[in-house]
């Protein structure tokens, strides 16, 4: 059983909640049957006794839940050992695709969701269906993470997405009785909550992955933008919409140099009346004395509709080596993506748990967690339009936000010029 809560990382879960979750995962749901097993057929041979190399890079507060799982694995296992290597999550994307050009990538990996597609189109990772893995039983979100053109790469612990926080007290004071349900609310709340230092509305907008465009795309793909053609009609009123609330003051410019755990800083600090946030911050901010808040769907530009925001989590991959090597990463992966794992590492972080079942018993026990369980519901994968090119796609688009942040230039100069590095990236991979 995992006691150690992250401060910062994926996802987090209020310290009582959490309680109420530790207690029953050792229960019932450590009997059920893995919906992902391998079947007799399986072309692999058993896993001998032997050293499981294993990358990932969770290095905060999470790296002492995977350090417990690893010890948990070990002991059920006589004769295995995991050499585990963890690296910043900074320097995932390049280490990982640096390693795979020289062959020298782990019996496991653990990536971000969006890069799956890249290994996987460079035929560096195993279809996990030729080693017997089943994905009957996951949730849609689970299986959109770690495919890639309808094949199977990947698994992980859970999902999450991005939804809006608001500070109550701070609403009160400014007579705003419920959260912006659509643009124009926001705009109008986001206004009348600034003031005395306080910022109405905060994003990470720094332009690294997982920041700028993560945080801008519920409102991109709401609208109707295009990944493909991301100066369309809808990225156009997206950014016009991050335009105006600049304008207002109401979305300072410093957010251009701020990163996700920046604005939960801000926002545990009283600085930020709303920001856009995940669940891993669900911890840190019910610990903070004083922090009265909620969590709401995220505004959408007219009533009725709903946000499509992007799909987050890790997945395990393993990658082609050897039947031997690739029979030692299924042994761990099956360890880790169990359904007794899965719970605890989803009622540590506040994740949607990968399996439907252990997702739901989470669900009824954690309130805090059914607005992003609704949002995942209409969540899309990053890579699912565009596949290998999003990453030259993700940075010029991020340019655009903070060119458009900044008052350099409007949504649509911005976003003309970010179309020209799309057109490139796309044709680099022969994306029409």
């Amino acid at each position: 059983m995992l006691t150690v809560k992250r401060v910062k990382g994926r996802s987090a879960l209020a310290a009582s909640a959490a309680a109420v979750l530790l207690v029953t995962v050792c229960g019932p749901v450590t009997a059920m049957a893995s919906p992902h097993r391998v079947a007799s057929t399986s072309i692999l041979p058993p896993a001998k006794p032997g050293t499981i190399t294993e990358q990932d890079y969770y290095t905060a507060s999470d790296n002492t839940e995977m350090v417990q799982f690893i010890s948990q694995f070990e002991k059920a296992n006589s004769g295995f050992t995991v050499k585990r290597d963890v690296f910043p999550s900074a320097n995932a994307a390049s280490q990982t695709l640096t390693e795979a050009a020289s062959h020298q990538l782990p019996d496991l990996l653990m990536m971000d969701n969006p890069v799956v597609p890249e290994l996987a189109g460079a035929g560096d990772l195993v279809p996990l269906a030729s080693l017997g893995v089943k994905t009957s039983g996951l949730t849609e979100g689970a299986i959109a993470a770690g495919s890639y053109n309808g094949v199977q790469y990947g698994l992980g612990f859970g999902n999450n997405t991005i939804g809006l926080f608001y500070n109550k007290k701070l609403l009160s004071a400014a007579h705003i009785m419920s959260p912006p349900a659509t643009w124009a609310q926001l705009v109008t709340d986001a206004k009348a909550l600034t003031s005395n230092g306080v910022a109405g509305f905060e994003v990470a907008a720094d332009n690294v992955p997982g920041s700028a465009v993560w945080q801008f795309l519920p409102f991109f793909w709401t609208a109707g933008g295009d990944l493909e053609h991301v100066n369309n009609a809808g990225g156009i009123k997206a950014l016009t919409l991050y335009q105006e609330l600049a304008k207002e003051g109401a979305l300072p410019t410093s957010v251009v140099d701020e990163q996700q755990n920046n604005t939960a800083v801000d926002f545990m600090g009283g600085k930020a009346a709303m920001i856009i946030m995940g669940p891993w911050e669900l911890e840190p901010f019910n610990a903070t004395k004083g922090l009265d808040y909620g969590i709401a769907k995220i505004p959408v530009p007219s009533m009725g509709m709903s946000a499509a925001a992007p799909l987050g989590g890790e997945v395990w991959v393993i990658p082609k080596s050897s039947p031997a090597n690739e029979a030692l990463g299924l042994k761990l992966l099956e360890f880790l993506t169990s359904p007794a794992s899965t719970y605890s590492w989803a009622a540590q972080n506040g994740e949607i748990a990968s399996q439907e079942s252990v997702s739901a018993e989470l669900l009824a026990k954690v309130p805090q967690d059914k607005i992003f369980a609704e949002e995942i519901e209409h969540a899309r994968s990053r890579t699912g339009e565009v596949g290998l090119a999003y990453s030259a796609i993700e940075s010029a688009l991020g340019t655009a936000v903070q060119a458009v942040i900044l008052g350099k230039q409007t949504p649509t100069q911005a976003l003309d010029t970010a179309e020209t590095a799309v057109k490139t990236a796309l044709a680099q991979y022969h994306i029409s």
